[in-house]
């Protein structure tokens, strides 16, 4: 039911306003005025969360296809992590493991260590969130080869910690008027599954090994990170060519081949970690926002001699590793695991891809394009140019997304014209088909020239 109940009385400092034949409640205090940043893309606040379903102000609800950045793959207040996290605050909610030993702490990194791919042995540092084990992945490749310098690649994007956005290469707004930044950082191209298996062959580590030939000593660089699925870029995958490519230079030179997980891990792609798509088993792994279960947490997770090299506090925070957060992600870790998850993991992505097979028949000439892996999703929308060609669609895809949260469905864009479809992996099936269907409607009215251009006075976001 998209339909707001206007009897509710409206909440302290919110102001009712129609808009377009939409009704939605705005806060008194603007943007400007509020000393919070935000990328905000509609005027939304939200009040609870259950499950896969978001209560604004208003109590609207809203079917969830962002889980919060990719942060509540298993949305939020699910029963099983709430209960488990009530059972821990009932002794205590943290107590710094700096100076003492958690029970939770230890238990976490027991399970995680133990699906490091291939089972080598594996030892992990926690932190307080992705960002942060972007820096750790620096700090230990640098202090375990002795060597300095790294490389990244064009539209990674790695988080807002000094180091993790001096690798960051997504957009220019995360890197102006802060230099200089962390010296040492080398970019260089990505390339996804749209190249060409022949291109691939012959490009893709050309670059890399004219820099080894010419500037970059390969015997001087310490580690390349990498995002097996580069989320912010528009949820490009690698190509499985340009990753063994890339993997095989690494060990020739010695260098460490460090997986970015952040947003693609704990089954986001289907499987715990994006980097078992190509049989590439990495020298450390980059954990965050879902390896907190809804709460902050990060952790940087290598082979066990390179783990060694740095004894504390080269890598220690005050709440890094904390137990609530902990005792959330040891019991979504266990729920991961089951039977019953992994059949709803299955059934929940056969029934996505139907449905995105759907809308792509529906509007050929808008949805173009399906990037990303299983329950990571982005569909590319375009329109076409003077010649007939296929073009980006900004404004487009944020009158979309706009209007499907007008109809009651959250989600977000991805460079310029992509729409990010990364709901809660247990979504129910009724809200998944309901999200796309609203989806749907939204691209209808889009095509009907229905969203008027006054929306755009809401674009932010990225």
């Amino acid at each position: 039911n998209n339909e707001i109940n206007l009897s509710m009385q409206i909440p302290d400092g919110w102001t009712h306003v129609t808009k377009d034949g939409y009704d939605t409640y705005i806060h008194n205090a603007s943007a400007s005025s509020v000393q919070i940043q935000v990328m905000s893309y509609y005027p939304m606040v939200i009040k609870k969360v259950d499950q896969d379903v978001i209560y604004d102000e208003d109590d609207n609800q809203y079917i969830d296809f962002l889980s919060s950045a990719s942060s509540l793959n298993l949305g939020s207040c699910n029963p099983i992590i709430t209960a488990a996290v009530k059972e821990q605050l009932d002794n205590y909610s943290q107590y710094t493991i700096a100076y003492t030993y958690g029970r939770k702490s230890i238990e976490y990194a027991e399970r995680l260590t133990s699906v490091y791919p291939g089972g080598v042995p594996a030892k992990i540092v926690f932190g307080n969130c992705g960002s942060d084990a972007n820096d750790a992945a620096v700090k230990f490749a640098r202090a375990y080869t002795g060597r300095s310098k790294i490389i990244t690649f064009i539209n990674a994007y790695h988080g807002s910690t000094y180091g993790s956005i001096s690798m960051s290469m997504v957009t220019t707004r995360m890197r102006a008027k802060m230099g200089p930044m962390l010296p040492d950082i080398y970019c260089f191209p990505f390339y996804d599954v749209s190249y060409d298996d022949e291109t691939c062959e012959k490009e893709c580590i050309a670059d890399i090994e004219r820099a080894f030939a010419t500037y970059l000593p390969a015997e001087e660089v310490a580690a390349v990170i990498i995002e097996p699925v580069q989320g912010d870029a528009g949820l490009l995958a690698g190509h499985p060519i340009f990753m063994k490519k890339l993997y095989d230079l690494c060990k020739k030179n010695g260098i460490l081949f460090i997986s970015e997980e952040v947003q693609q891990g704990f089954y986001r792609t289907g499987k715990f970690f994006g980097i078992e798509h190509y049989d590439i088993i990495p020298d450390g792994i980059i954990m965050g926002k879902s390896i907190g279960a809804g709460f902050p947490l990060g952790g940087f997770m290598a082979k066990a001699e390179i783990m060694d090299c740095l004894p504390a506090p080269a890598h220690l925070f005050t709440l890094g590793g904390n137990a609530t957060a902990c005792a959330a992600g040891v019991a979504a870790f266990d729920y991961l695991q089951s039977d019953e998850f992994q059949k709803i993991l299955a059934d929940n992505t056969k029934l996505l891809e139907e449905c995105v097979a759907d809308l792509r028949a529906t509007f050929p000439d808008v949805i173009t394009g399906r990037r990303g892996i299983d329950m990571s999703c982005a569909l590319v929308v375009t329109k076409k140019d003077e010649n007939g060609n296929d073009v980006p669609d900004g404004d487009g895809t944020f009158k979309i997304l706009y209007r499907a949260y007008e109809r009651r469905l959250l989600i977000i864009s991805l460079s310029e014209n992509i729409l990010r479809v990364q709901p809660p992996l247990n979504i129910r099936p009724e809200n998944l088909k309901k999200g796309f269907a609203i989806l749907k409607d939204s691209i209808r009215d889009y095509v009907n020239g229905d969203i008027p251009d006054s929306v755009m006075e809401f674009r932010a976001g990225w």
